[in-house]
Formats: C-alpha cells, sequence, structure tokens
C-alpha cells in the first residue's frame, strides 16, 4: 500500500477526514519535507514535519511537529488557516516540542475554526499542561481524536 492510501487510511479511521474525501490518484496529495532530521535539528535539516498539501484546493494536513516546524511552513505557500488537522505520531520531543508555536501562530493570525489533532494520550496531557502555565489563549478548539 502507498505511504499516502496509509496516511489517508489513518486520518480516516481517526474521523479527522470523512471517508467521502478519500484520495485516489497519487498526485491528488503532495508530501512536503518540513524536516527530516532525528532527534535534533542539523544545520541544514529540521526535525520531524511533513506537510500533507492536497493538490486543488489550499488545505493540508502537519504531520508530526517538531520545534521548528512554524518556521519551516513559513518558507512555503501554506497558511495556518488552511490547515485541516494534525496526527503526532508518538510522544517524542522531535516530534510534538513545534505544537504550543504552530497553535499560538495560528491564535494570532486569527484562526477560529476548530482543528483536530490526533495524537496519542500523552500529547494532550502534556499540551493542556503547557497551555496553562504559559497562559496560551486559543481562539479556536483543539479537537483531540
Amino acid at each position: 500500500m502507498r505511504m499516502e492510501m496509509r496516511i489517508q487510511a489513518c486520518l480516516v479511521a481517526s474521523n479527522a477526514i470523512p471517508s467521502s474525501s478519500l484520495l485516489t490518484r497519487q498526485s491528488d496529495m503532495n508530501l512536503l519535507f518540513l524536516g527530516t532530521s532525528a532527534g535534533v535539528p542539523t544545520k541544514t535539516r529540521n526535525v520531524s514535519g511533513v506537510a500533507l498539501h492536497e493538490s486543488k484546493g489550499k488545505g493540508w494536513y502537519l504531520v508530526d511537529c517538531g520545534e521548528g516546524t512554524q518556521h519551516q511552513v513559513l518558507h512555503t505557500k501554506l497558511t495556518f488557516h488552511s490547515l485541516k488537522a494534525i496526527l503526532i505520531t508518538h510522544v517524542h520531543g522531535d516530534h510534538g516540542y513545534g505544537l504550543p508555536g504552530i497553535l499560538a501562530s495560528a491564535a494570532m493570525g486569527g484562526r477560529t475554526a476548530p482543528l483536530p489533532l490526533v495524537a496519542p494520550k500523552g500529547i494532550q496531557t502534556w499540551l493542556e499542561a503547557t497551555c496553562a502555565v504559559t497562559q496560551l489563549c486559543l481562539l479556536f478548539a483543539l479537537e483531540f481524536r
């Protein structure tokens, strides 16, 4: 099974997207690597982050959100208003430390639409504590799945 089909199956299983919106052709989704380094960034590579961009329209999904992903997004045409969901694969810092910054930027940019967040339970606990301690005020609901 192609990687994009496995990712789509994960999105449907977690209710991040309806099954009726499944993409069927390889050209329907583009992968944009925002970071491919493991554990720590290097001078030329950021830590984990992949944008899955729909070829038609502006919608996109973020798979993993390592520290610095927000800055990598600034080098693209992607916006946090068109972000449809965030998927975190597992509870390691290099896959999630960028979440507070992404969410804060989305809020400061005026996002109001709910944002699905598909992640292990530990991410929800950590993110809720981070928001409380840092007084991060989101203008949109996070839908943990």
